[in-house]
């Protein structure tokens, strides 16, 4: 007997016991505790006791349910999110919607395992170039997330997926608000405003860099993935083995890239033209130790050349080399105690677990910012180079990365087959920009 049919029941026994009572004493059923025999009081007791226990295990299904109604609910919409994300707005031809099915993956992986030229003409004739075959849209997917989660810049800066090479033009300078009287309309009577207008003749160029992975794999190994874990497996292993090094390049490239035949790189030299200068002690900021260069006041110095306008915004940040970190965290007072604390309580403190924060303003640590005679100059190895960017702080809105949709690749079957493997190139194509340099400042020597 299920609760409602059981509450029911009760419901029913309960209104007839309460009929037989007042036909028997001529009185209200309410007064059945007070003048009810024994038997009664103990009869309509266990009644209302065996009828609070139905309600009260009823709404606890009816909360059960509701909750295992919202779990379901909040799991459709996690999965319908993960399937929209990322959202790539290029065409392939006619056959663009194929590309996101399981039947081309599966043609895909056939491609790459064996080497069959009818599947390799197949999956070629969906490519946007010359390049070769569309990767698989799961796969694309899991490259782009693996990308995010090799790269520090990719996620301070602003990342856009666009379609097209572009030009975008942005102001060079903000209006000038001015004050004036309110009785300025009148002749004679106000003061006239001063108007300064934004000018926009600054042109910045979006054109791609292309970059190529090579992705070895054995026909094995693939062969022994995809009839494990499916079809994902093997997406999944190609995805892995190309993303983390076309993450590298592509980091490398935002970093120090020349902006010409590259990317352009945030710690670029001479880009950034708010600078604090490593003092030297007159020998020009080269070759001195970074313990022994680097100093507090450089580190608030580089922080105020940034205008205060850009340091509000949830996007400031330092980018900085390890030597540069390894450097300001050796800092110390005249007794010895270490400037760098890492819970704000006091100074004498440098334990492992330190905050990501360096005065007052969060940081990530570059493989690349070229602190360590990594970059233009003539350092060498433990020394600061001359004419390198250590540190570089600033609104990061303002540096965005533009990545042409679409990531495809080609099929060699040929030049490793004597060792049962398949090439698989893989292509990119990126551009990065400082869109406004006024937003940045950098520590050099």
């Amino acid at each position: 007997m299920s609760d409602i049919e059981k509450l029911e029941n009760i419901t029913h026994h309960y209104r007839k016991s309460l009929e037989a009572y007042e036909a028997r004493t001529r009185k209200q059923g309410h007064t059945v505790e007070r003048d009810g025999s024994g038997e009664e009081r103990e009869k309509f007791a266990k009644m209302d006791a065996d009828m609070t226990a139905t309600e009260v295990r009823m709404q606890q299904a009816f909360a059960e349910a509701r909750a295992a109604e919202k779990k379901a609910k909040d799991l459709e919409e996690r999965m319908s999110r993960l399937e929209k994300t990322p959202k790539f707005s290029a065409t392939f031809g006619e056959h663009r919607g194929e590309i996101g099915t399981d039947d081309y993956a599966r043609r895909y992986l056939n491609a790459v395992i064996k080497g069959d030229q009818r599947e390799i003409r197949a999956v070629t004739a969906l490519a946007t170039d010359s390049s070769g075959a569309a990767i698989p849209t799961d796969m694309e997917r899991r490259i782009v997330e693996k990308l995010y989660q090799s790269s520090v810049i990719r996620n301070l800066a602003v990342v856009n997926n666009v379609d097209s090479k572009r030009t975008i033009t942005v102001e060079s300078a903000l209006p000038t608000t001015t004050k004036v009287a309110e009785s300025a309309a009148d002749p004679g009577t106000g003061t006239a405003a001063t108007l300064s207008y934004p000018t926009f003749g600054t042109q910045i160029s979006v054109a791609y860099t292309k970059y190529v992975t090579p992705v070895k794999m054995s026909q094995e190994f693939l062969e022994d993935a995809i009839g494990t874990g499916g079809i994902g497996s093997g997406l999944d292993y190609v995805a892995r083995k190309c993303a983390t090094s076309m993450a590298l390049k592509h980091e490398e490239q935002f970093t120090i890239g020349d902006g010409v035949g590259d990317p352009q790189g945030i710690a670029l030299n001479g880009l950034i033209t708010q600078t604090v200068e490593i003092d030297s002690g007159g020998s020009g900021g080269a070759n001195i130790g970074a313990s022994s260069a680097i100093t507090g006041d450089m580190v608030i110095d580089t922080y105020h050349a940034c205008p205060v306008q850009y340091r509000n915004s949830p996007k400031f940040s330092w980018l900085v080399s390890d030597v540069f970190l390894k450097s300001i965290r050796k800092l110390k007072t005249n007794n010895g105690d270490y400037i760098f604390s890492p819970n704000n309580t006091g100074v004498g403190q440098n334990v492992a677990g330190l905050p990501g924060m360096i005065y007052g303003a969060p940081y990530a640590v570059s493989l690349y910012i070229p602190g360590t005679g990594n970059g233009k100059g003539s350092g060498s190895a433990g020394v600061l180079a001359d004419k390198d960017v250590h540190a570089v702080i600033g609104d990061f809105s303002y540096f965005e990365i533009f990545d042409r949709t679409g990531i495809t690749s080609l099929i060699d079957p040929y030049s490793n087959a004597i060792n049962g493997q398949t090439t698989l190139y893989i292509y990119s194509r990126t551009d990065s920009r400082v869109m406004q340099k006024e937003a940045f400042a950098a520590l050099v020597s």
